[in-house]
């Protein structure tokens, strides 16, 4: 196995110091002549040596690397808001490391402990559990380590920057829109039991009922996890309990499409027999036929105003907003029809 070429080779090659390497390599001018300049980049490129970044960040004690921490990277919300933070952090020179935890609380634990070794420079987290679980988050905090929660709940991360979403008012907003084309019988599906953002969703729709005067019927809702396969099973669900409605609204566009499948499985038109309103706003809203009406959340500027936040914090800056609300906004589709 062939040794690995060291910045300490380069200078030997070169007859230069280390630290005249070091500057060329990091683009410094004025340090050395143009002819010894090129003496040493011509040295880099034939030895084909790449600089080691684990030595390079125990100089600078900077990796340029930050930490992503999500729930699930195959719901396409998340997949806009990694785009928008690596878009903007990219052009500040920083990579970005992502991590999945699938809901599971022991593998954002052992994903925090791991990025706060000192292998990220700060980290944007946003995961759907629990208030109690807010202690590791709080801890590095307390240590000044530079991090940003993204839709995590829990007064005592007030003085953390947070990004979060008028949940509630969202789907307030998508009963009230219903109610307006006619509807009076609206079915609703929940997220996941443990996600903050899921029961503040419920509580919107609960909001919106009681605003126009519906009454609430526990047996038009059914709780689903996110996926696309829970919006399936409950719609079908919703279906096979023989409860009249003319309408469902989904805690998110996946269990909005799955519940789409459903119906139409069920042999039952999309909207002529019952209308669908999503959550999210992704692209999966406007591939699928009828096109869904959805609450846009904008995932690609969230991600962006996180990382905007998260940099602020790793150059010392002060953040002003410590609390960013994203209001969703109603983009109408096909998807749902108006009752006469």
């Amino acid at each position: 196995m062939e040794k690995r070429i060291t910045i300490k080779d380069i200078a030997e090659e070169c007859n230069v110091s280390i630290t005249t390497v070091s500057r060329i390599l990091n683009n410094k001018k004025g340090y050395c002549t143009p002819e010894t300049e090129e003496k040493v980049l011509k040295a880099v490129e034939k030895a084909h040596y790449y600089p080691n970044p684990a030595a390079r960040s125990l100089v600078t004690k900077k990796t340029n690397l930050i930490g992503v921490i999500l729930p699930d990277i195959y719901n396409y919300f998340f997949q806009d808001f990694f785009k928008g933070a690596e878009d903007f952090l990219r052009t500040k020179g920083y990579n970005l490391v992502l991590c999945n935890t699938d809901g599971d609380t022991e593998k954002e634990k052992e994903f925090l402990n791991s990025f706060s070794q000192g292998i990220v420079d700060g980290i944007m987290i946003s995961t759907s559990n629990k208030e109690d679980d807010n202690t590791p988050i709080l801890k590095l905090a307390h240590n000044k380590f530079p991090i940003v929660t993204v839709e995590r709940y829990g007064e005592e991360l007030k003085e953390i920057p947070r990004i979060l979403v008028a949940n509630r008012e969202a789907e307030c907003m998508a009963v009230h829109d219903l109610y307006e084309k006619g509807h009076r019988k609206i079915a609703f599906i929940c997220g996941p039991e443990k996600a903050d953002n899921a029961k503040r969703r419920f509580e919107g729709y609960c909001q919106g009922l009681e605003e126009v005067g519906i009454s609430f019927d526990k047996e038009r809702v059914c709780r689903g996890d996110y996926k696309l396969n829970s919006g399936y099973k409950a719609a079908k669900k919703l279906l096979d309990c023989g409860k009249d409605f003319t309408a469902i609204i989904a805690s998110n566009d996946l269990m909005a499409i799955g519940a789409c499948k459903a119906i139409m499985d069920a042999g039952k038109s999309i909207p002529d027999d019952i209308s669908v309103i999503g959550y999210d706003g992704t692209a999966l809203a406007d591939l699928f036929q009828p096109t869904l009406s959805t609450m846009v959340l904008h995932g690609y500027d969230i991600g962006k105003t996180s990382a905007e936040s998260l940099l602020k914090i790793i150059q010392g800056k002060e953040v002003t907003d410590k609390k960013v609300v994203f209001t969703p906004e109603l983009k109408s589709g096909e998807s749902v029809r108006v009752i006469d």
